[in-house]
């Protein structure tokens, strides 16, 4: 009998200690809260990014014995993605999903890792290695506390590739090819002779349907979400880079306002989630899309590394570009470009050529 009772207690410490069940004294602790939340992306069946902030949302219920709740707003329904950061800084919304891109001013080194061609594309490295340098570099957090929020998971989306009408083998092939694409240096990318058009997402199914364009720069998620591989016939790996660009953020006065428990509640899933993510989620999606685009006939091409390294070779330096910019307001541009490189070279990443080389 006092063995079994022992068992008992055993597996129910173990049960607790993985988050198998909750803790007793949690829920006591934290008062029924339902949080309102607003999102730049679709609903979470239709977008990878969606699905993200869900879990991260399951595992602060999960873990806080059913108190905290949410009221979801996806697909932009309160606001533009600009406005977005501002509905969370003011309190309309406790939490958003949204993207630094939109608002490039009010956090200066948002998405900094966007700055380099052929970066790392392993999903648990990249999660890891923005944890680490945004432990090491101030300016993260000092943006975030101007804005009045906290980043509470900043996971990794989908690999950036290509999706073209023709299939796409060297750097030689993108000669003569438009590709659309977004963002102030995507279009700086591309190998000599092609062609940036800058069009937003929603539109590119139709530039493609139209011959505008024969060729889409996305994240592979959002290729699905878009419906690109409809309009297009090849799938193009050219390992350009995995980045962190769907972030949950939590208004500062609400997080600090909550208690110990909860922020640790909150800070806790946030971590687990971003891991979760990397193993679990975008492998699951890259599986569901490969699957089904292979069923339809996608072919799909991997770009040799001899390719990669030839085509890294021919872009201008756009990271020391950046990181003298930066600079200049006083920001560290230049520590941020050496640590990102130091800190992914740690983990196993081999960068094609070195970036941010001062002239």
């Amino acid at each position: 009998m006092k063995q079994a009772r022992f068992i008992t207690v055993a597996l129910i410490t173990w049960f607790v200690s993985v988050g198998l069940i909750g803790v007793p004294g949690v829920s006591a602790q934290i008062k029924p809260t339902k949080i309102k939340v607003a999102g730049v992306f679709p609903p979470p069946e239709v977008s990878m990014m969606s699905e993200i902030m869900k879990t991260w949302q399951d595992e602060v219920t999960k873990r806080s014995n059913g108190a905290v709740t949410f009221e979801n707003f996806w697909g932009a329904a309160l606001g533009a993605p600009a406005e977005h950061i501002d509905l969370v800084k003011k309190n309309t919304v406790q939490v958003a999903q949204t993207h630094e891109w939109y608002t490039p001013g009010r956090f200066p080194v948002g998405n900094f890792e966007y700055i380099f061609p052929f970066g790392p594309t392993d999903y648990a490295l990249v999660a890891k290695a923005m944890r680490k340098i945004r432990t090491e570099i101030p300016q993260f957090a000092a943006d975030e506390t101007r804005e009045n929020v906290k980043m509470i998971c900043d996971a990794p989306g989908g690999i950036y590739d290509f999706m073209s009408k023709k299939p796409l083998k060297s750097i030689a092939d993108f000669k003569g090819e438009k590709v659309s694409l977004v963002g102030r240096y995507f279009g700086r990318w591309l190998p000599p002779g092609a062609t940036a058009v800058v069009r937003p997402a929603g539109e590119r199914y139709d530039l493609l349907r139209g011959g505008v364009v024969s060729t889409d720069l996305l994240p592979f998620d959002l290729f699905y979400s878009f419906k690109i591989p409809e309009v297009t016939k090849y799938y193009i790996n050219a390992k350009l880079t995995t980045a962190c660009w769907g972030p949950v953020l939590m208004n500062l006065e609400t997080f600090n306002s909550s208690p110990p428990e909860l922020q640790k509640i909150f800070t806790d899933a946030g971590v687990a989630v971003e891991l979760k993510v990397a193993t679990e989620i975008i492998p699951r999606w890259w599986k569901k899309c490969e699957t089904e685009w292979k069923a339809k006939g996608i072919e799909f091409i991997t770009i040799p590394d001899e390719e990669v390294q030839k085509w890294a070779a021919t872009l201008e330096d756009i990271p020391a570009e950046w990181a003298k910019e930066v600079d200049g307001k006083g920001i560290e541009g230049s520590k941020i470009v050496s640590r990102w490189q130091e800190i992914t070279s740690e983990m196993g990443f081999k960068w094609p050529r070195k970036w941010g080389v001062k002239k």
